[in-house]
């Protein structure tokens, strides 16, 4: 249920301005679905298939409505957004397992979006990121476990997927290149951190000898 938390502190900044935005509240409609997904997930894991098909019909959602990476300009761009924030969210959802991992990549993506949005005179476009970034800080500082949970960890995949796509919608292709790598550099990043931390942990700990073995050894000498 963590994901719920998150997505209604996320949709909230965002429907007090009125949803000025058309496509801000569609992603959040799409999200939302993807976050339900997580909690039936929670209960009772469901098979990959389900889970992908519910992810690209949120995803096709969007996209749909006029949002996709316009890498072409032909009907090719819209499979390519499903598949771009299909492969995102679960990858989210992926690193999730490690820990915090998942959350600290969601808070720096988030910011880095908002900031690039920013940074390129189109505040409108911050304001998703920016709302995610306020549910996300309110989660880490609620507690409730280290992990986002497949809920969470879903509903910010997806949330981070679509604000890069709406970021670059009609820009030219190094435009697209570096706001779609953004996200995905740092998730990349932060998975190697934390598998790398992760398999430090396993070493030091099987090369630590048994309480017994070593209470053993210092009673011997």
């Amino acid at each position: 249920m963590r994901g719920i938390a998150i997505a209604a502190i996320t949709t909230a900044p965002v429907a007090a301005t009125g949803f000025a935005d058309w496509r801000i509240s569609t992603i959040l409609l799409a999200a939302w679905a993807v976050a339900v997904l997580g909690v039936v997930e929670e209960i009772s894991p469901l098979p990959a298939i389900t889970r992908l098909s519910v992810q690209s019909l949120a995803a096709g959602g969007i996209v749909l409505c006029g949002l996709q990476i316009t890498l072409t300009g032909d009907l090719v761009d819209g499979p390519v957004t499903v598949m771009w924030t299909v492969a995102a969210t679960n990858g989210f959802a992926l690193l999730d397992r490690f820990d915090r991992a998942a959350t600290g990549a969601a808070v720096a993506a988030a910011a880095c979006l908002a900031g690039a949005a920013l940074a390129s005179a189109e505040p409108a476009h911050a304001v998703l990121p920016g709302a995610l970034l306020a549910g996300l800080a309110c989660a880490c500082l609620g507690g409730g476990g280290r992990r986002l949970g497949p809920s969470a960890s879903l509903f910010a995949g997806f949330v981070l997927a679509a604000a890069a796509t709406v970021l670059v919608c009609g820009r030219g292709i190094g435009a697209i290149t570096a706001g779609l790598a953004l996200p995905t550099s740092i998730t990349v990043a932060v998975a190697a951190w934390a598998a790398r931390r992760h398999a430090a942990h396993r070493q030091a700990t099987s090369a630590t000898p048994p309480r017994d073995l070593a209470f053993s050894r210092r009673s011997y000498f």
